[in-house]
């Protein structure tokens, strides 16, 4: 076609018209970079040159990539083809056709990944130039390997994790009986987690640095199984033997209770700085394991029963007395089940770990710290982090029980030398004089989302080195101005949400914000007035102060108090009548002021969330008994729930609850009843359902009425309009019911969008 000005893109090469569906990035003239990640192709596009070096072709529909297909780019390096054939519904998994001949050509690649693709065997005739190969999260069958890496000797980091486990099921135990891993000796990095194997490979290279095991089904671990793996610095074997206990997943505990590790197993493993034997039930740590691992800097043995190790009882820890080197620990959800201590007394032979600089303690279920609790870290002068979350401590009287050294402190608990302190999403309800070394040295306190309503001068006072202080979303009403005026030279006051009175006892404080130089953040769009009612909603700082010296503006005030009552009493009828209506606008409109944080899912782990009213009886007994068995136990597919009485964990806050719960889950089913449409936690999960709606374009939201409820609802009545299938309901005769759990199960099954009206779908929906 000859060019014209008719035709302008017939004169430009196919990769610079507006139809070519790929990105071209070239930061120099050597490195071409062809991005079509997730550009819903069908085929390899055309255009893609033959200078092209880098090219991503995951996350679309690609079903083969036939031996043309790729045959003219000679230069690539890198070829990114990670769920390049992904379901359309974006659940489970398609097999992607490869050709032969389809790599043949690409004599240059180094980084092939083909991970997500239901591949069965390892693609044959792999150029004899990949050093990095990613077959992760197909169905390749490990024990079947025998001769496939015939020819990539040059292969430095092979990744074959989630062949087979619980959410990719292959329906059998894996054993590697050859050794199709020694012809690899330039292999360093090696990923063989969840695939089921029951034992470690032999012949592994002596090559390898990293070597990942984690999360197999691997019960013992004898003298040799790392024989010759001299230079290994990374080991992880967690997960191995599980306990099981409120696992968040399909869990089996090992026969004999625990892992069995062989004392002399990593005896020659003297290069080793990361050893990672979490999550396998230890109940002891052997000091012969660590007798000469010299130069290991962290071990991880969180999620066993090392409750004895952590605090020493009955026993001494001789392993810490060979971990001199070692700067981090982790020991966290290390408790006895069914005990719950009042206190805690770490062993004494954690003062032997001189280089420790991070100590994890998460979850040990204590509920106090006493003057002896800690005294083992009082003299490891490297240790500046401490993590103390997910316990029942009692925040008082702690400070001087503390390390003095610490920077950092998880579970928001005050220590010395501290700089900056989150203290948020407590229930601290008053702020008083704080008499502790932190003082001096705290610039950043963080005391938001609390019930804070009354801030003494002495507590201001009292922090003489503070810059920044949040007392956003409290219960703040009226403020005096000698609060923040007798206070240190603060830089920044976060004010917002707050519910401030706006009348003419706020006088004072809104002179001192008028004439201070401090910076409020949102002053003028989110530092709001909730009382009185003429007010509510309105910018603090805009208050007209000129009425509480206008004695005539005072009376015509007075004179509108009836209308002001008569409105409120009509707002009021409106809002019981629409009150899912108003809450749901109320939670948009915040976001569009305040802005909020995209939440991108995760792969999920349920197929739903079932969220109910758990304080009815019947309504939890119909939901466990009914619901629970038709999904899960019944039926031509299982389908996992995620329900709150059963799976939640305790202590965690609701609002952590239910975002993780809606995160994790494909759909969110409401029960819905009259008691329940009620509640605060109903909205609450609607807001957060609504805002995957939002953020992902992914619609999980499926309601089933339990009882007839919202009958006046614009939701409602817009739901049945544009989804009428994700809103079920419960029937009224029994003959029905086999009917409608199989409606059910359709209905979680299917994505809501591919159910929607066509009539409507175009105006809700951007795919």
């Amino acid at each position: 076609m000859c060019c014209s000005s008719i035709l302008p893109a017939a004169c430009k090469p196919t990769w610079m018209t507006r139809q070519f569906p790929c990105d071209v990035i070239s930061t120099n003239t050597s490195e071409v970079k062809f991005d079509c990640k997730g550009r819903h192709l069908e085929k390899v596009p055309e255009g893609i040159t033959s200078n092209a070096t880098d090219l991503d072709l995951s996350e679309n529909f690609i079903k083969s990539i036939k031996a043309d297909s790729l045959s003219n780019l000679l230069k690539l390096t890198q070829l990114n083809l990670n769920f390049a054939n992904k379901p359309k519904n974006g659940y489970g998994c398609r097999k992607l056709n490869i050709s032969a001949n389809a790599f043949k050509n690409l004599t240059k690649i180094k980084q092939l990944e083909l991970s997500g693709n239901c591949l069965t065997e390892i693609p044959r005739n792999l150029p004899h130039s990949v050093e990095k190969l990613d077959l992760n999260i197909n169905k390749i069958s490990l024990d079947k390997l025998n001769n496939s890496f015939i020819g990539l000797k040059n292969i430095t980091n092979l990744l074959l994790s989630k062949n087979c486990y619980f959410w990719n099921p292959c329906g059998k135990s894996v054993a590697i009986m050859e050794k199709p891993f020694q012809i690899l000796d330039k292999l360093q990095v090696l990923d063989l987690s969840y695939n089921n194997l029951t034992h470690i490979p032999k012949g592994l290279p002596q090559s390898i640095t990293i070597l990942g095991l984690d999360s197999n089904k691997i019960e013992n671990i004898s003298k040799d199984d790392f024989q010759g793996l001299l230079i290994l610095k990374v080991l992880d074997i967690q997960g191995n033997c599980p306990r099981c206990h409120n696992a968040p997943y399909p869990c089996v505990p090992c026969p004999n209770g625990s892992i069995d590790i062989h004392p002399d197993a990593f005896q020659r493993l003297t290069q080793l700085e990361t050893l990672n034997l979490g999550g396998n039930s230890l109940n002891y740590l052997d000091p012969s394991w660590f007798q000469s691992l010299k130069n290991l800097k962290e071990l991880f043995v969180a999620f066993n029963f090392l409750q004895k190790a952590v605090t020493g009882k009955d026993t001494p820890v001789k392993a810490f007395s060979y971990l001199h080197r070692l700067e981090k620990l982790d020991m966290s959800f290390n408790y006895a089940l069914g005990l719950y201590p009042e206190k805690l007394t770490l062993s004494k032979d954690f003062s032997q770990l001189r280089s420790l600089k991070t100590l994890h303690l998460e979850a040990l279920v204590f509920q106090r710290i006493g003057p002896d609790t800690l005294t083992p870290l009082r003299n490891l002068k490297n240790l500046s982090a401490l993590n103390l979350g997910t316990n029942f401590i009692i925040y008082k009287d702690v400070y001087e029980y503390l390390p003095r050294n610490l920077t950092t402190l998880w579970d928001k608990l005050p220590f010395h030398q501290l700089q900056s302190l989150d203290l948020s999403y407590n229930h601290l309800s008053t702020l008083t004089t704080i008499n502790s070394n932190i003082t001096q040295t705290l610039t950043f306190l963080d005391l938001s989302h609390n019930h804070i309503s009354q801030v003494h001068n002495g507590f201001l006072q009292s922090l003489k080195s503070l810059r920044t202080l949040s007392l956003r979303n409290n219960k703040l009403t009226i403020v005096n101005r000698t609060t923040f005026k007798s206070g240190p030279e603060f830089q920044t006051l976060f004010l917002q949400g707050n519910p401030f009175e706006c009348t003419c006892d706020s006088i004072d404080f809104i002179l001192w914000i008028e004439q201070s130089d401090v910076k409020i953040p949102r002053l003028t769009t989110q530092v709001t007035c909730n009382t009185p009612v003429n007010q509510r909603n309105k910018i603090l700082i805009r208050f007209n102060i000129s009425q509480c010296v206008n004695a005539e503006q005072a009376k015509q005030i007075y004179a509108l108090t009836t209308s002001i009552i008569i409105l409120f009493m009509i707002v009021s009828t409106v809002a019981h009548l629409f009150y899912w209506d108003a809450s749901y606008v109320l939670h948009y409109m915040k976001a569009k002021l305040k802005g909020y944080r995209s939440l991108n899912s995760p792969d999920t782990i349920y197929d739903v969330f079932v969220t109910y009213d758990t304080k009815d009886p019947h309504v939890s007994e119909w939901v466990m008994s009914n619901l629970r068995v038709q999904l899960e136990e019944e039926g031509d597919k299982i389908h996992p729930l995620c329900l709150e009485e059963r799976d939640w964990p305790p202590g965690v806050p609701l609002v952590d609850n239910l975002t993780q719960s809606i995160q994790y889950s494909r759909k969110t089913l409401f029960v819905l009843t009259k008691g329940y449409v009620k509640t605060g936690a109903f909205k609450l999960a609607m807001y957060l359902a609504h805002q995957r709606l939002l953020d992902e374009n992914v619609d999980v939201i499926v309601l089933l009425m339990l009882e007839p409820v919202l009958q006046h609802s614009h939701f409602l009545r817009l739901r049945k309009r544009l989804c009428e299938s994700s809103v079920v309901e419960w029937p009224r005769t029994a003959a029905a019911e086999p009917w409608f759990w199989q409606n059910l199960r359709t209905v979680i099954r299917v994505d809501n969008q591919v159910m929607y009206n066509k009539t409507y779908s175009k105006y809700f929906t951007t795919k």
